[in-house]
C-alpha cells in the first residue's frame, strides 16, 4: 500500500437503551435505512451519513442520551420542511425549526429517544457555501 490510507467518513456511536424505539426513530422519523441489526448494535445510514446505535445502560462511559452529532446539509428549510410533519408527532421539546445562529449556520434539531441531540445545519453568510468546494474532485 502507498500512500496514505484515505478516511471515508464518521460514524459516531449513540448509545440508546431501548434499540427497537432507536431504530424506529431513526428509521421512521429521520429516514435512515437500517444496514445492521444484531440487537444490542446497529447500523443505520442516510446519504453517506451514518450512526451506530449501541444499548448501553446508564453506568457507561457514554451513556444513552449524552452524545451530539452535527449533519451538514445544503439547504436546511427544505430539509426541516421534509422531517416537519413528523416531528410534529413529537413532544415540542424534542425539536425546534431553523434558526440563524450568530456563528453563520441555519440549524434546526432533534432529539432522539434517548435524549441524544442530532442538528442539522447549512452555512449561511460568510459560511454559504462553505462545502461546495470540498465536495468537487
Amino acid at each position: 500500500m502507498t500512500g496514505k490510507p484515505a478516511f471515508i467518513h464518521v460514524t459516531p456511536f449513540l448509545g440508546v437503551t431501548a434499540m427497537e424505539a432507536a431504530l424506529a426513530f431513526y428509521r421512521d422519523v429521520l429516514g435512515f435505512t437500517v444496514h445492521v441489526d444484531y440487537g444490542g448494535y446497529a447500523y443505520v445510514e442516510r446519504e453517506r451519513v451514518g450512526f451506530r446505535l449501541l444499548a448501553l445502560d446508564v453506568g457507561a462511559m457514554n451513556p444513552p442520551g449524552c452524545s451530539h452529532a452535527y449533519i451538514d446539509v445544503t439547504d436546511a428549510d427544505a430539509c426541516f420542511a421534509g422531517y416537519e410533519a413528523r416531528f410534529r408527532t413529537l413532544p415540542a421539546d424534542r425539536w425546534a425549526p431553523p434558526r440563524d445562529q450568530p456563528y453563520g449556520q441555519r440549524e434546526f434539531w432533534v432529539r432522539d429517544p434517548d435524549g441524544n441531540l442530532i442538528t442539522f445545519g447549512q452555512g449561511i453568510g460568510e459560511n454559504a457555501g462553505q462545502w461546495d468546494d470540498r465536495r468537487k474532485g
